[in-house]
């Protein structure tokens, strides 16, 4: 009887460790979402405020380190004003997927559409996201952007 008990308790213990890391990983979804709107915002310092310091992106010039949100700011000040002077409007995703590696990591892969104003495709880029798990809730540590067709998924 005590060993079944103890079967049991094992499996509610992994059903609950696996309704936690679901809500977790929906938690850094919402995140994303909140992030994609930040950027149709088009406010630098709302976009910077997602990211952990310091930060690495990785870009076709190789890994470049943003040590404060500050520098983040910046960047995305005149990323933010290269697109809107292609014609960008807004954000959204067109798919992202989320794994959870551990209670304070998880990756993030996706591909996010921006919009013009009139409602056409200006791009759809591919980006795949490290984050970690603050008491500010998740940041973004580590990005890259890279081709649609490499986009990770995790089931």
């Amino acid at each position: 009887m005590a060993t079944l008990q103890r079967l049991w308790s094992a499996v509610g213990i992994l059903c609950f460790a696996g309704v936690v890391v679901a809500d977790d990983e929906q938690t850094v979804v919402q995140t994303l979402d909140a992030y994609e709107r930040a950027w149709s915002s088009h406010d630098a310092h709302a976009v910077a405020g997602f990211y952990y310091e310091p930060a690495m992106r990785v870009g076709k010039a190789g890994p470049a380190v943003r040590a404060t949100r500050a520098d983040q700011e910046a960047f995305f000040d005149g990323f933010i004003k290269g697109l809107l002077g292609r014609g960008y409007e807004r954000s959204a995703w067109e798919a992202v997927e989320v794994r959870q590696l551990d209670a304070q990591s998880a990756l993030a892969s996706g591909i996010t559409v921006r919009y013009r104003a009139d409602g056409t495709v200006l791009e759809r880029v591919a980006v795949t996201y490290g984050l970690w798990r603050t008491t500010d809730g998740w940041k973004i540590f580590w990005s890259t952007t890279h081709p649609t067709d490499t986009v990770l998924h995790f089931r």
